[in-house]
């Protein structure tokens, strides 16, 4: 085979699994956190993410906090008087779940994003895993962000 031959497969080769990676992403498509969750708080300024649900009773199954920033970073969240028992999980500024862990109510120990991040979505302890949110899910963040501006 001669070499342009060779070189034009090889682009062929390389742009067709790009196209195949492109076609998987938009196969999955977006989970719309407005057919899970009723009610989606947003909380984006400084001292509104301090208190987040602290000194609440109680969060309605269908309910959730989202918690959006300035800017990516590593984002650590804690339970600092909060007995709700919740579920966090962090989110990428494309939408991507890069991490869902279950919080301890009352505990003071911070658990933190594994990558810097724009958001974090808390609900009820077990709502992700019931509702078949996993790892590596991309939801429609930034439209429920636009949306409730």
């Amino acid at each position: 085979m001669s070499r342009p031959l060779a070189r034009s497969v090889l682009k062929l080769l390389s742009l067709s699994f790009l196209i195949s990676l492109n076609i998987s992403a938009e196969s999955k498509g977006f989970i719309f956190l407005e057919k899970y969750l009723s009610q989606i708080e947003i909380v984006s300024n400084s001292e509104d993410r301090k208190i987040g649900l602290m000194y609440r009773k109680s969060l309605p199954y269908d309910s959730g906090m989202i918690f959006a920033w300035d800017r990516k970073k590593i984002q650590c969240m804690w339970m600092k008087n909060t007995s709700i028992p919740l579920s966090v999980a962090y989110i990428e500024d494309t939408g991507e779940i890069i991490g869902i862990y279950d919080m301890v109510p009352l505990s003071r120990k911070s658990v933190c994003s594994k990558k810097p991040v724009l958001y974090a979505l808390e609900v009820n302890k077990g709502w992700f895993k019931k509702n078949g949110f996993h790892v590596g899910d991309f939801i429609n963040i930034n439209a429920v962000i636009q949306n409730a501006k």
